[in-house]
């Protein structure tokens, strides 16, 4: 199982996806940078389609202009013509998941096991309690996603192939607790020299390196008012084919 955590400005990705009409939603998307491979957001592939559109019967004798609806209230059939290469739930969760790459700030991977057992290293580094940190499996405490606007935690839980909300206990998404990134915003390089040392499974080195790139994710979170936590455990390809 591996654990991912990721760092998005989910009220700009709500605003792109929920409010914005599609043109300026994908003018904005086509500057951001995108992950190599990910979808684009091509204004000029984009205006020709919702021509097309704009032409078809559902469109002809409607007074809105597809032009000017957001990315979320595009019907299956509008999905179907404006991605007319994917089918309307490929179209809508490709679309979505390439917007949210682009409001990701900082991310950390790695294996649960492994990343757990560094956590509590460092909790018992800095002599600090645990408990105030971690849940009972060493994971980030979970925190209250009410501050998110609920179309997009919706939107998450829907078309991020990540969330497994049928399984419960198993691959899930949750908002990380801001206390949890206290563990690691004020951790000092002594601490993550002396939590390295505890543990036997890894080289020293190799858990530093790995407890540095879980700072820098902390850090980044600490330094943007606006964006949230999110915390995935993810099935290996070996899981997945059990």
């Amino acid at each position: 199982m591996n654990l991912h955590l990721d760092v998005v400005d989910l009220l700009q990705l709500q605003e792109i996806w929920s409010w914005r009409p599609i043109v300026v939603a994908f003018s904005r998307l086509e500057r951001r940078e995108a992950l190599p491979g990910s979808l684009r957001f091509d204004l000029s592939e984009l205006m020709p389609r919702l021509a097309q559109l704009r032409r078809s019967p559902d469109w002809l004798h409607a007074d809105d202009d597809p032009a000017r609806l957001p990315i979320r209230a595009f019907s299956e059939a509008d999905l179907n013509r404006l991605c007319p290469d994917a089918g309307a739930d490929a179209a809508r969760r490709a679309l979505f998941y390439a917007a949210y790459e682009r409001f990701v700030i900082a991310r950390y991977r790695g294996q649960v096991g492994a990343t757990c057992r560094l956590l509590r290293a460092l909790a018992g580094a800095r002599k600090l309690d645990a408990g105030d940190y971690l849940d009972g499996d060493d994971l980030p405490h979970a925190g209250s996603p009410d501050w998110i606007p609920a179309d997009i935690t919706d939107e998450i839980r829907s078309l991020d192939a990540r969330y497994m909300s049928d399984k419960p206990g198993t691959p899930a998404a949750y908002v990380i607790a801001d206390s949890f990134w206290m563990l690691l915003v004020k951790a000092e390089a002594a601490d993550l020299e002396a939590a390295a040392g505890r543990q036997d499974e890894r080289p020293p080195a190799d858990a530093r390196r790995q407890l540095s790139g879980l700072v820098e994710v902390a850090r980044a979170w600490n330094r943007s008012p606006s964006v949230v936590g999110l915390c995935y455990q993810i099935q290996s390809e070996t899981e997945n084919r059990d």
